[in-house]
């Protein structure tokens, strides 16, 4: 099916209706060409499989400075087009805020000042659904050129995607963080591993928070605190029937099981024994173990207790956002995601927006591997022809010119580590929180676990449900949840020992 082309009106419309369908929205006016700025741009995704082993080839120790997208490597590609022929392609997105649309909007203009023989067509399609659609174009051979390649390990699968291995340096690659990189490589259909992404932003955890709520109920701002203070704060900043300390979201996919994994691993619960980046083949899985029913404990008696916004079992990351920017929670867990906008609009109700630290439990607070915004190129590219212009594209987006731009528009984070040194994030105290917390990082999952993000949002998340309308134990969801992971992974060729 051909996508819709819709007026910006129209557009954010069928967004609020929640429409299904790939929605394309032509570009405004750029530099020099007749395409038109993308009205709709990602925000935080799940995070990516990884490889079977660390890739080969790749920078590391300290962050490099990084080239621009011009001066990363390009293997040429036959196209036969005479030279300076407009070459027109289509990148696919997942999500959409305000503010990053306008982000999208002043890369694309940037890259058209570079590349004005390039013209590009946004498309948008629901994060809800986009796996699952992907798959589906993929399997008919319709997928766009580019975008962003969250569900790589589901397309390289298809062989719907191309390695980059040939098109990004070393160089280019030594500009995140050296444990990041396993995240960008895929087993391929040749069985070798492939670099199949680059990244443009990055996210961790920070609790975010109504300062002005706090100063009211007399509480401080502390550089680090434990489970025990949050649940602390979360009573006092309860009002009755009227405010609520927290506001979690446990339906949908991505960011309800994301938080939920971190209080776990606060706990010290895990999917294996120690930590899942040094997890390197099929080793026993541990979800089910008394640190991991600690954590659920904790998470959901924060809603059973009556600190938590009573909406919660049906609540998305919309709706936990929309609580806690109307006013009626006074903490959420939250990526860095349109910092800025969230700020200003706070700021216009005469409240303060901070951001602290996540708690620490009996196990510290650690973070997830950072990288959030990857971005890839798609068979399609391939089958047309232009794949060197598709990584022109992409290779721009997630350089640091293209970073900065971006993440300096809505308030994101690069991925980038120059880019952390910047005076415009190092400085601002609503990124300390997150910046710190990528010196923590660990893999949710091990390198070997392929796929099984899917486990989480499609078992884990109702399982979340049950535990906050009292329809599960924590004991029983953690041994039904481990029972689920297992049958995933060997029904998926992947033997996994048992403890």
């Amino acid at each position: 099916m051909s996508p819709e082309r819709l007026s910006r009106r129209r557009f954010l419309g069928g967004l609020a209706a929640g429409s299904g369908l790939l929605l394309a929205v032509p570009l405004l006016n750029a530099c020099g060409g007749g395409a038109t700025a993308p009205t709709a741009a990602p925000t935080a995704s799940g995070q990516a499989a990884a490889p079977t082993a660390a890739p080969t080839g790749t920078a590391g120790g300290s962050p490099t400075a990084a080239p621009t997208a011009t001066a990363a490597t390009v293997t040429p590609v036959a196209t036969g087009r005479p030279t300076g022929q407009t070459v027109k392609l289509t990148n696919v997105e997942n999500d959409s805020r305000p503010l990053d649309n306008k982000a999208y909007e002043n890369v694309y203009k940037a890259f058209r000042e570079k590349h004005p023989n390039i013209e590009i067509e946004f498309q948008i399609l629901p994060w809800e659904q986009a796996e699952a659609k992907e798959r589906t174009m993929a399997e008919a051979g319709t997928l766009p050129d580019m975008g962003r390649a969250n569900f790589a390990a589901s397309l390289v699968k298809l062989d719907a995607m191309v390695p980059l291995d040939d098109l990004a340096t070393s160089d280019y690659l030594a500009r995140y963080p050296k444990s990041w990189i396993d995240d960008l490589y895929f087993e391929g259909p040749d069985k070798q591993r492939h670099l199949y992404a680059v990244a443009w932003f990055a996210g961790d955890k920070a609790i975010l928070i109504n300062k002005t709520f706090f100063d009211e109920a007399g509480l401080t701002r502390p550089a680090s605190w434990t489970t025990d203070e949050f649940v602390e704060a979360a009573k006092k900043l309860t009002i009755p029937n009227k405010r609520w300390g927290v506001t979690i979201d446990a339906a949908g996919i991505g960011d309800p099981w994301q938080n939920f994994w971190l209080c776990v691993r606060a706990f010290g619960g895990g999917f294996v024994k120690g930590r899942a980046s040094d997890s390197k083949s099929p080793e026993p899985v541990t979800i089910n173990s008394p640190e991991f029913i600690k954590g659920a404990t904790w998470w959901r008696d924060l809603y059973k207790n009556g600190y938590a916004v009573p909406s919660a079992p049906t609540d998305t990351y919309k709706e936990r956002d929309a609580n806690f920017m109307s006013g009626k929670a006074a903490m959420m867990w939250q990526g860095p995601w349109s910092l800025i906008d969230q700020r200003e609009t706070l700021k216009k109700q005469g409240w303060e927006l901070a951001a602290l630290p996540l708690p620490k439990g009996p196990a510290g607070n650690p973070q997830s591997s950072g990288l959030a915004g990857l971005a890839g190129i798609f068979s399609t590219a391939r089958k047309r022809g232009v794949v060197q212009e598709a990584w022109q594209w992409v290779s721009f987006l997630c350089s640091d010119e293209g970073q900065k731009i971006y993440s300096g528009t809505n308030g994101m984070l690069p991925a980038s580590q120059a880019l952390w040194k910047d005076p415009q994030f190092a400085n601002d105290p609503i990124y300390s929180g997150y910046l710190e917390g990528f010196q923590n990082g660990d893999r949710d999952y091990p390198i070997w676990a392929v796929g099984v993000q899917s486990v989480f949002d499609q078992k884990g998340v109702p399982m979340m449900q049950g535990l906050l309308l009292n329809q599960l134990t924590p004991e029983q969801m953690a041994q039904q949840l481990q029972d689920e992971v297992i049958r995933f992974l060997e029904n998926n060729g992947i033997k996994v020992p048992r403890g």
